[in-house]
């Protein structure tokens, strides 16, 4: 079952927002090759928005290879091969990497101290 939540203020517009969250569910495996996802209608009347703002998620969805259309069915979960699904994992965790990579090094903090801190955060 997919799960959204669109957070109104803030600089991410909505459909990027939809993008992330169900990218991120798909690349965890949460959302499985073959799932159905619900119809753009329902969802955009489920978490508040409009049809064009879900439309513009799932179109990026498809462009990246996440999601395909199944004209008259509609739209699945894409099967992602072993290496994709790696390097598309790889590729959503980076910005968050370099804004914590450059935040630390900005503070004086040590490569060794921030695993310790992330080993930390890890836990919890």
């Amino acid at each position: 079952m997919m799960r959204i939540t669109v957070l109104p203020n803030t600089d991410v517009p909505a459909y990027r927002q939809i993008y992330e969250q169900i990218a991120a569910q798909i690349l965890a495996g949460t959302l499985r090759a073959g799932e159905a996802l619900p119809p753009i209608r329902t969802v955009s009347r489920e978490i508040g928005v409009s049809v064009i703002t879900v439309r513009g998620a799932w179109d990026a969805l498809e462009a990246d290879g996440l999601i395909e259309t199944r004209v008259g069915s509609g739209c699945y979960v894409a099967a992602l091969s072993a290496p994709d699904r790696s390097a598309l994992r790889e590729e959503a965790l980076r910005p968050a990497l370099t804004g914590l990579v450059t935040t630390a090094k900005s503070l004086g903090f040590t490569a060794d101290a921030v695993c310790e801190r992330v080993r930390a955060q890890y836990q919890k």
